[in-house]
């Protein structure tokens, strides 16, 4: 009896784990370029909810086709097959998983896909400073292009579709390095290759608009000038210039903030015209307004 008591309690024997993956739920299709491209999690978890850490094979069946895909760790996991066998049919693919003990999942989630003939991949885009933003432009041959940015070193992300081979950026920032590639797009899974990258830093190097509205007021000590304000956000000040008797004009106030000005320094008898223009905080100058002329 002391020695039996003095013995652990061992249970009845637990039968072998089967180690089944857990049937892949998230399963999706696109054409690129020459391939198939698949996208999926593979399960970290055995039917039997035990960790799952290997795979012994990753399968994908295409209308009864079964293939190898290469064997990966459980997490997110992308793949390709040739489409050149598939190309003008509309085919159903589905995958699974096999555990290290050889014991498949259940074929995952069915997805069904259109391939076409390939896409070919655009030019590589050229882009141009413009007042707006970015200009891009491309050759391709469509039917519809998708356009990806990345700012700086960081990844490229999708910035916006466009039906023709251009498109203007328009949400840039003055000194920003930008890299851009285009994509050509079929539906909402037929697309190509992206294009080469191609990169660029806008620069403001665009004048303020041309002050407007411009008139001279003579009064017995002063000439007074004024003119429609520049509404630009960037704008720093207007340069006034003076001819006198049809002479050259001549810089007489540089960067004065409001749209106003007094001229004082005139003489009876004397023709005075006067010109403006407009500059911005990065030191861009407008070209000049028409001139207006006054008599003191």
């Amino acid at each position: 009896m002391a020695l039996l008591a003095a013995c652990g309690y061992v249970g009845p024997p637990m039968p072998p784990t089967l180690d089944i993956p857990v049937t892949i739920t998230d399963f999706r299709a696109w054409e690129s370029g020459d391939n198939i491209e698949v996208e999926f999690t593979l399960p970290d978890k055995t039917t039997e909810n035990l960790p799952l850490t290997e795979v012994r094979s990753i399968e994908i069946r295409i209308e009864g086709k079964v293939d190898a895909l290469p064997v990966s760790k459980p997490g997110p996991f992308i793949g390709r097959i040739p489409a050149r066998e598939w190309i003008g049919k509309t085919v159903s693919l589905s995958v699974r998983a096999t555990g290290p003990k050889g014991k498949p999942s259940d074929w995952s989630n069915v997805w069904s896909l259109a391939v076409i003939q390939p896409l070919s991949p655009p030019s590589k885009p050229t882009p141009v400073n413009v007042e707006q933003g970015v200009q891009l432009a491309w050759t391709g041959t469509g039917p519809r292009y998708r356009i990806f940015r990345a700012e700086a070193d960081g990844q490229p992300q999708q910035l916006a579709d466009s039906d023709g081979p251009r498109f203007v950026d328009e949400t840039t920032s003055y000194g920003t390095r930008y890299r851009y590639l285009v994509q050509a797009i079929a539906g909402d899974n037929q697309w190509s290759v992206v294009s080469e990258a191609a990169e660029i830093t806008p620069a403001d190097t665009f004048a303020p608009a041309v002050p407007e509205g411009l008139y001279a007021v003579p009064t017995p000590q002063t000439i007074e000038l004024a003119w429609t304000r520049n509404t630009e956000t960037d704008f720093r000040g207007y340069n006034i210039f003076r001819s006198v008797d049809n002479g050259p004009f001549e810089k007489i106030a540089p960067l004065i903030e409001f749209p106003t000005y007094s001229d004082s320094k005139v003489e009876t008898g004397k023709k005075y015209r006067y010109t403006v223009s407009s500059v911005d905080k990065t030191g861009n100058e407008s070209a000049r307004s028409a001139p207006v002329e006054a008599t003191q």
